[in-house]
């Protein structure tokens, strides 16, 4: 039972904590500069969206229209930018000291003995049978099923192909790269002694939460571009955050994982969207100046 106070606490503070950074965001951000309000699409069949009114048509230019002009798409694009190297670079920055924690056994890696010490002996069979279906929905291969779904329904919503293709190429991205780190760094994952499942293959980082978090992420962002609602924005991030530490949580738990190892896998499926969703955005956001320009000039 403390163990279980402990998870849905834990879970409780994460979701709340993003959904206040969500509205915080969206607080902050004018409807029209909200760099991730509407992001320009790749052309993939979707349709031409709506336009706000046009300064010197005779309309008279209310605050979204002088919002507009204040925040042009070249610096939207350097805005998205610069946010997307920001977390790049701390993620990057936070994996690569975490590494040389997990290598050397100090640092953030003290706390992995009494973390799994501490579950070990208090786990209870309702909560292993919920943490074991938890992982099992978050295995690599469910992941990628659950992403070709949330990619199909976007599609739809958005009559583009685009949701697809980049939830694909996420999840091609992650599994690859988590498999190739894991080879490259040979950490062992805890002893079986400690384990309530069965798990094999080297133990940083975390497949499952890498993952989650790459998934989750990609399809919360995804998801809100298309929302006006900022609670309803705020509320997606949410689910999403807690959805990503409750899979890390539940490799802890059943202890086929280090926490250093799903702390390290957050922080490389973090890394990892941010590197698509920068990548994803900046070619719409280039692709649609383009068309801009060509139409302009003919």
């Amino acid at each position: 039972m403390e163990l279980t106070v402990i998870i849905a606490g834990l879970l409780l503070a994460i979701g709340g904590l993003a959904a206040l950074a969500g509205l915080i965001r969206c607080a902050s951000a004018a409807d029209g500069t909200d760099p991730a309000r509407r992001p320009a699409d790749p052309p993939t069949g979707g349709l031409p969206a709506r336009r706000g009114p046009v300064v010197g048509s005779g309309a008279r230019p209310g605050r979204r229209a002088r919002t507009r002009i204040q925040m042009s798409p070249g610096r939207v694009l350097a805005l998205s930018l610069a946010v997307g190297l920001g977390v790049i670079a701390v993620a990057s920055v936070s994996l690569g000291k975490l590494v040389e924690d997990v290598t050397h056994g100090d640092g953030l890696a003290l706390i992995d003995h009494p973390v799994a010490r501490f579950v070990a002996a208090h786990r209870t069979p309702a909560l292993t049978s919920a943490m074991g279906a938890v992982s099992a929905v978050a295995a690599p291969a469910a992941m990628a099923g659950i992403a070709l779904a949330a990619g199909v329904l976007l599609a739809i919503a958005r009559r583009s192909w685009a949701p697809v293709l980049e939830l694909g190429v996420t999840v091609v991205g992650i599994v690859g790269l988590t498999v190739v780190f894991k080879a490259t760094l040979g950490l062992p994952r805890p002893p079986a002694a400690l384990a309530a499942a069965a798990a094999d293959g080297y133990g940083f980082p975390s497949g499952h939460a890498a993952t989650a978090a790459a998934v989750c992420g990609v399809a919360a962002w995804l998801a809100t571009t298309r929302v006006r609602s900022r609670p309803a924005r705020a509320g997606m991030w949410a689910v999403a955050a807690m959805l990503t530490v409750a899979v890390g949580i539940s490799r802890v738990y059943l202890g086929v994982h280090w926490a250093t190892d799903v702390i390290g896998g957050w922080i490389f499926g973090i890394l990892w969207m941010a590197i698509v969703v920068g990548a994803w955005a900046a070619f719409g956001r280039l692709h649609a100046s383009t068309n801009a320009r060509a139409t302009r000039d003919g």
